[in-house]
């Protein structure tokens, strides 16, 4: 009897654990520790690395009052918003130096943080490097140009830019907390290219929501436009001319799918989530070397569009009224740049937090 539970123990773990809502029991919900729950590929850093000079540290606990941005009640300064926010690392960058530097739960600057959809914006600065270098001939392509597999009716009329600007129109549920959910199927699930062609159309593109599988798809073009894996397109013209100071890592969906998850699989440390952030400062630039056009940086930090909103949505990254942008990830990772004050901010933790995060930055920009 005892040896029948066991095997019937064994046998409901193996089946949960092949499935996407299986392995979600199995999981829990989403949390900052799954990137290492998941099959992961290297990024190397090379044999010279970028850093940024460590400055005197501002005290940032007195300089700057949060309150005005914050909703928890409980929250009075930035210890106990760090604290109740479960903030892992806060790292401001002003002018190439390091002005602020903290780490918490015992994390160190050598550690690796993951970024969930910050990773979107990485994605679509290959894209603007493959348009640069002749592989995608414009944004207005049809997706179908390059995933060829796509013959489900009204993927012809979805173009690059659609995607990049989340407005495909792609029938996709963005509910992380839902097991039946697409998103969870894609994040949980071990063989993505298996799912892709099965999307569907809800609506004509055009219209901004907010889907994970917009960027999945960019991914792909970029390895069907490239001919080289994203692992190594991401080496080549981020990781290595970047200078990163430490390895990351990418992750995929299984050992045998081999498929980066390019919606959210970046990991990173914190200054090195920096760099990126300088890259876009400088509108591509990186010491003299021009990693990315200026026309794609401009585009990807300015929001063309008619209507009046405090924050917009362009290329993969948010835009606020005063020139700030950012990078932005579930449970609040962050990756903030305001050109005007050549600030950097980047943010990681366990939960986002009572707090307005694209406000705060904004203020500790201004004042820092």
């Amino acid at each position: 009897m005892k040896t029948l539970k066991i095997l019937f123990t064994l046998t409901l773990t193996l089946t949960l654990f092949s499935c996407h809502v299986g392995r979600m029991i199995i999981y829990n919900v989403s949390d900052v520790n799954d990137y290492k729950k998941f099959p992961q590929v290297t990024l190397q850093h090379p044999a010279e690395s970028f850093h940024f000079t460590d400055a005197q540290k501002e005290s940032l606990y007195t300089s700057i009052y949060p309150r005005s941005v914050i909703l928890d009640d409980k929250i009075t300064d930035f210890p106990s918003m760090f604290e109740r926010t479960k903030t892992t690392s806060f790292l401001i960058v002003k002018n190439d130096s390091i002005v602020f530097e903290q780490y918490f739960f015992g994390h160190s600057k050598e550690d690796v943080f993951t970024s969930f959809s910050v990773a979107k914006s990485y994605i679509s600065a290959l894209v603007g490097i493959a348009v640069d270098e002749g592989h995608i001939h414009s944004v207005q392509d049809s997706i179908t140009t390059y995933l060829t597999d796509f013959i489900n009716p009204g993927f012809g009329k979805i173009t690059i830019e659609h995607l990049l600007n989340m407005e495909s129109g792609i029938r996709f549920r963005e509910n992380y907390f839902n097991p039946f959910a697409e998103v969870t199927k894609y994040y949980y699930g071990l063989n993505l290219r298996k799912y892709v062609p099965k999307l569907k159309i809800e609506e004509d593109p055009g219209t901004f929501h907010y889907k994970s599988v917009n960027t999945l798809l960019l991914g792909m073009i970029l390895e069907k436009a490239t001919g080289k894996s994203l692992q190594q397109y991401f080496q080549e013209k981020i990781w290595t001319p970047l200078g990163m100071e430490y390895d990351g890592t990418l992750n995929l969906d299984s050992e045998k799918g081999n498929m980066v998850k390019s919606f959210c699989g970046v990991n990173s440390t914190a200054r090195d989530y920096a760099k990126f952030g300088r890259l876009y400062m400088h509108n591509g630039m990186w010491n003299g070397k021009r990693i990315i056009s200026e026309e794609w940086v401009l585009k990807s930090r300015t929001y063309y569009g008619s209507e009046r909103a405090s924050i917009y949505y362009s290329y993969q990254w948010r835009i606020d009224n005063n020139g700030n942008f950012w990078a932005q990830g579930h449970l609040g990772q962050f990756i903030f740049v305001s050109p005007r004050q050549n600030v950097i901010i980047v943010r990681t933790g366990k939960k986002y937090g009572a707090v307005n995060w694209p406000l705060i930055m904004a203020r500790i920009a201004q004042k820092i």
